[in-house]
């Protein structure tokens, strides 16, 4: 598969509903940076990977630490937990280990098709498009963490559906009232 590679130093990225992973590394400078994996292409922007995260987060409505706290409201008290980016642009990410940490990596669940060992403390992601990117970390770590991340996706998205299907039952009867009337 093609990729396309930006090599210009970008500063502003804002994640979407595309964006599949976000890798740390330590440009020519000694700064910690950050390659997005994109469906189609690897882009590189100067900040951390959390900032980036952080910095999405208001642009689709609420603060990283109020997502945070959803979180643990829904889910219970937990390490590392899930990040709601978004729920109608299907955008959930968590991290592979302490966001804080600079060597911490974020993960978008939807994009994730499978986990593979490689060995003992190293695994295999791979892609929805086919891609894959190895990360140190046991299988039952990483598949622990996606799976808690697949079920908060799916209990939003129970709810989202449920209230939008319930609106629409409503506004049917309400409808077929009218004209039986």
């Amino acid at each position: 598969m093609k990729r396309r590679i930006v090599h210009e130093k970008v500063e502003k990225y804002l994640i979407t509903s595309k964006t599949m992973a976000i890798y740390p590394f330590i440009n020519q400078w000694g700064r910690v940076c950050a390659e997005i994996y994109e469906e189609g292409a690897v882009i590189l922007v100067e900040k951390k990977p959390f900032r980036i995260i952080k910095d999405s987060c208001p642009y689709y409505g609420g603060t990283y630490d109020g997502k945070k706290d959803a979180t643990q409201i829904n889910l219970g008290r937990m390490c590392f937990p899930p990040i709601m980016i978004d729920t109608k642009l299907d955008i959930f990410f968590f991290p592979t280990k302490s966001p804080r940490k600079d060597s911490c990596i974020w993960l978008s669940q939807p994009h994730i098709d499978d986990i593979v060992s490689i060995d003992q403390k190293k695994v295999r992601v791979i892609f929805s498009n086919g891609m894959d990117l190895p990360i140190e970390s046991t299988s039952a770590a990483l598949k622990g963490k996606l799976h808690r991340a697949a079920h908060y996706r799916s209990v939003l998205l129970t709810r989202t559906n449920r209230s939008f299907n319930n609106k629409n039952k409503e506004v049917h009867l309400q409808n077929s009232d009218l004209i039986l009337t």
